[in-house]
């Protein structure tokens, strides 16, 4: 008489534990067992039951011909792998709360893109799937903070996961690519700088993880935007809203009367070797950077404030990025400001509490001849002084009063 066990039988565990005989605890993406000894954990695939209730004889001839006509009938489901109740709520979690908090959702369009189209695309590009999931759960974790230490380890097993299925097309992108891999390509950028609000003993270094992966749109979009808009893209209503960031980029450069960050240009210039090609990185960034602060100044909507932050790695030039791994001054200097604008509007949750400490660690490494260079972002981080306060809210009286700071450690 076989021996009574003292576990259910698992039906739905992964392969490998089907194959080796052991008790799979199903957790998903990658089970305990698969995940202690570092392999690939596959999972069968998820059957198809098409209820078929019988019908009178009289109705037979009739309902036939009705599921003949129509070609969805009995259509078998994706083969995504079992689902989990996790899953299911994850993914009801990223269309009700998650997409109304995507670039641009403003708009009802691109809102209606977030929260319908792309859960589509999800169904037929696994790796978006499993991006969609890593945010809602990484959303849901900065909402329920006594939730976030049982999420962390579930986005980011969703982002391992992404990660092996989405690198392999990426390094074979041609003009077929399609919109679920340009989409994916910009929602990895975004949970890799989610990730830097995680707490981190390490001394400070510069966020080059989002800094070259968001940059990697750069290379996508250029290759397929034609493509694109000749497809009637489900992404386009987000490529078209303003603003542009593909196509016309010369349009987010900021080329009027007012240089409130022009003196990085010019400040020891004597000190660092600078061929042309640094010097046409350092001017496109200053200049990106400049229309972002006129746009922040002129209180345009904070979406659109927002999307050109999220746009800033992507629109400069890879030797800016190259220049900022290298942790010059001049670079880290324009990134400090960078993420000073982001502290105006980071009211929302993947940006939240990621200026504060990205200012506050570029200031730990900048040189003493350029700290005086982080006051102005040092300020809008740190409780402010009366002065600081009125001249932080006014364009012309901050401009007039960092122009009066450079003019004088330029004479010291």
């Amino acid at each position: 008489m076989p021996p009574c066990l003292s576990h259910r039988k698992s039906t739905t565990g992964c392969l490998r534990c089907k194959k080796r005989k052991v008790k799979c605890d199903e957790k998903k993406p990658r089970c305990s067992h698969c995940s202690r000894h570092n392999v690939i954990c596959e999972w069968p695939q998820l059957e198809t039951r098409v209820y078929k209730p019988k019908l009178a004889k009289s109705q037979n001839g009739t309902s036939s011909r009705q599921l003949q006509s129509n070609p969805r009938a009995g259509l078998p489901s994706p083969e995504l792998g079992v689902l989990r109740v996790l899953d299911l709520r994850l993914m009801h979690h990223w269309t009700t709360a998650t997409a109304g908090t995507m670039s641009s959702a403003q708009l009802v369009s691109v809102k209606e893109m977030w929260s319908i189209s792309v859960p589509q695309m999800a169904f037929e590009y696994e790796p978006l799937l499993h991006t969609l999931l890593a945010l809602g759960a990484a959303h849901r974790s900065t909402l329920i903070p006594c939730e976030a230490d049982t999420l962390r380890p579930v986005h980011q097993g969703y982002i391992d996961s992404t990660l092996q299925r989405h690198r392999p097309v990426m390094s074979q992108l041609d003009e077929n690519t399609n919109e679920a891999v340009c989409l994916n390509a910009v929602l990895i950028s975004l949970y890799t700088l989610f990730l830097r609000s995680e707490p981190s003993t390490e001394p400070y270094q510069p966020p080059m993880l989002w800094l070259s992966m968001a940059h990697g749109i750069r290379t996508i979009m250029q290759s397929v935007i034609h493509q694109l808009i000749r497809n009637n893209s489900r992404i386009l209503p987000l490529i078209f809203a303003q603003p542009t960031l593909w196509g016309k980029q010369q349009s987010c450069l900021y080329e009027g009367p007012l240089k409130p960050f022009h003196f990085l240009l010019e400040y020891r210039l004597d000190e660092e070797e600078m061929g042309e090609k640094d010097k046409e990185a350092y001017t496109g960034a200053v200049q990106y950077l400049e229309r972002l602060y006129i746009a922040m100044e002129t209180r345009e909507p904070d979406f659109i404030i927002r999307k050109m932050f999220s746009g800033f790695p992507p629109v400069v030039s890879r030797d800016f990025i190259q220049l900022t791994s290298q942790k010059r001054p001049r670079a880290l200097a324009i990134l400090a400001r960078l993420f000073a604008i982001g502290k105006m509007v980071d009211n929302i949750w993947w940006l939240h509490g990621i200026p504060e400490k990205e200012i506050i660690g570029i200031n730990s490494i900048m040189p003493i001849s350029w700290k005086w260079t982080m006051d102005w972002p040092l300020s809008l981080v740190s409780t402010r002084s009366p002065i600081e306060s009125v001249t932080a809210d006014n364009p012309v009286l901050e401009y007039q009063a960092l122009k009066l700071k450079t003019m004088d450690y330029f004479h010291h």
